[in-house]
């Protein structure tokens, strides 16, 4: 079989890929997607991260393809409707990269509740005001969860060892007998200090976190979001973070990856990092070795984790 694999991998994953097939790496290539679209029509299966587009117009050229694997959570990079309509086979590995997004989960919202990036920009610079950095304790706060899955839980677990009273909101979770408050959003994010999202992205999800909804925040919240880019108004947070209307945000995903609005990031308490969520050694040794048994288990006519 031939393999194609359009991002970067783990050295041992491409051993296990290699064991498969005929592998062709293009994640390297400077002409990247003239490669793609060249080499993509007599591959049986394509690799991809997030990085790589996989749109119908793309994976129709694909003539032999059988199975598009992602290596981590997220799929709104593939057209998985047209994928399924072509009898090719989608498959992902949603729980290799927990523990590394939830981790920076908890890094932003530190980050920003002790304006970290600010007084390290500040100390740099040869100054030292210090009262220009009162922070927030995180202790007797609520978080607000938006998305109680697998990674909301996981935050919910670690947060509430700082004191923190937890409330979600999960329009999929209807009936809850668990300590943590079940909210709808627009009470969630009135009540809430702290708010992390934690949603995939579809139709529903886009502009979750609208103007609208943002305008509800405490001017003492701190919002985050690691979850994808587009679900919060991104420009309209910053200006609430420009003119002191809440305390802080993070940010690991942008609506347009890279962002392009850059100078707009400086000297407000916004913590950016650069879609890092997955980028750990572990966790993308365990997407990977996840999505090579995922294709072998649907070469052996195992459907029962394709999508």
């Amino acid at each position: 079989m031939k393999i194609l694999i359009c991002d970067a991998l783990n050295s041992k994953v491409l051993e296990e890929l290699h064991s498969l097939g005929e592998c062709i790496d293009i994640s390297s290539s400077e002409s990247k997607e003239k490669d793609l679209v060249e080499e993509i029509k007599d591959a049986e299966i394509v690799v991809v991260r997030s990085s790589t587009k996989l749109t119908k117009e793309i994976i129709e050229k694909g003539d032999c393809l059988k199975i598009i694997a992602r290596c981590g959570v997220g799929v709104d990079n593939i057209d998985i409707e047209y994928a399924k309509s072509q009898n090719i086979k989608v498959t992902n590995s949603p729980s290799a990269n927990l523990n590394s997004v939830v981790e920076l989960t908890v890094a932003l919202i530190i980050g920003a509740a002790r304006k970290i990036s600010l007084s390290d920009s500040h100390l740099k610079n040869g100054k030292w005001d210090r009262k220009e950095f009162i922070g927030m304790e995180l202790s007797g706060k609520q978080l607000g969860i938006v998305g109680f899955g697998k990674a909301g839980r996981l935050v919910s677990k670690i947060m509430k060892s700082f004191g923190m009273t937890i409330a979600f909101h999960d329009p999929y979770i209807q009936d809850w007998d668990g300590p943590e408050k079940r909210l709808e959003l627009d009470e969630l994010l009135i009540t809430s200090d702290v708010i992390s999202i934690h949603v995939i992205k579809t139709k529903e999800t886009v502009n979750l976190i609208s103007q609208e909804k943002l305008d509800l925040l405490k001017n003492s919240a701190i919002l985050v979001n690691t979850s994808r880019g587009g679900v919060v108004d991104e420009d309209y947070l910053v200006e609430l973070l420009k003119l002191n209307k809440i305390f802080g945000a993070g940010l690991d995903v942008y609506s347009e990856e890279p962002p392009k609005n850059l100078d707009n990031f400086v000297d407000i308490n916004l913590i950016t990092t650069p879609h890092i969520g997955a980028s750990t050694n572990e966790a993308q040794l365990k997407a990977g070795i996840d999505t090579v048994e995922n294709i072998k288990k649907i070469l052996a006519g195992d459907d029962s984790v394709a999508l």
